[in-house]
């Protein structure tokens, strides 16, 4: 009796300790931002009133995920490395950003906004992922504006980048992503200068 009642606790102990053994070790993630500078642009009369609305991203790449491709038609997620928002979000409050620094317009308004404006901005991202070919790899961006005003477009612009990464990790693709919308941004703010 003694024999089977050592072993039933010699049993319990064994599980227990086991039991904390097993504890799952929590997995650190990286968390990145879309950021991204603008210039000043000089200009001496400023454009009318623009209202910036929310970018529309592809349903496929607007979300927490950082995506990236190693085939064609293939896209797999980072597993230790997200984004802080969904791009959208990014993207928009760095767009009202942008655009209110550069001073090009009398005034931005945001979705928050009931203000009479002259001008809107459609944003549209096809593409926002992270390519990977042969030793290189590269932030992949596909951006469409439009300028509208009286509910026609009067002028797009699209932009079909591809910016080689300084390093194949996550970090290196938000680097050379950030530089795209950077320069993007810089130029498009440059054509709306020269209305």
């Amino acid at each position: 009796m003694i024999k089977q009642t050592n072993k039933i606790l010699l049993f319990i102990f064994l599980i227990i300790f086991t039991g904390c053994d097993l504890k799952q070790n929590s997995i650190e993630i990286n968390h990145y931002s879309i950021d991204f500078k603008s210039k000043e642009i000089i200009k001496k009369t400023k454009l009318e009133s623009i209202f910036i609305e929310e970018p529309n991203v592809n349903k496929s790449f607007n979300l927490t995920s950082i995506f990236y491709n190693t085939k064609p038609y293939l896209f797999e997620e980072y597993a230790k490395n997200r984004w802080i928002n969904v791009p959208s979000n990014m993207i928009y409050n760095q767009l009202l950003d942008s655009f209110s620094s550069s001073k090009l317009f009398t005034n931005v308004i945001s979705k928050d906004s009931k203000l009479e404006h002259k001008y809107n901005l459609k944003t549209d991202i096809i593409k926002l992922y992270h390519a990977f070919e042969n030793d290189k790899s590269y932030a992949i961006l596909k951006i469409k504006f439009d300028l509208i005003e009286d509910k026609k477009v009067i002028k797009s612009y699209s932009y079909d980048k591809k910016v080689l990464c300084k390093t194949n990790d996550a970090y290196g693709f938000v680097e050379a992503l950030n530089k795209s919308f950077e320069e993007v941004v810089n130029d498009l703010l440059y054509n709306f200068s020269l209305i």
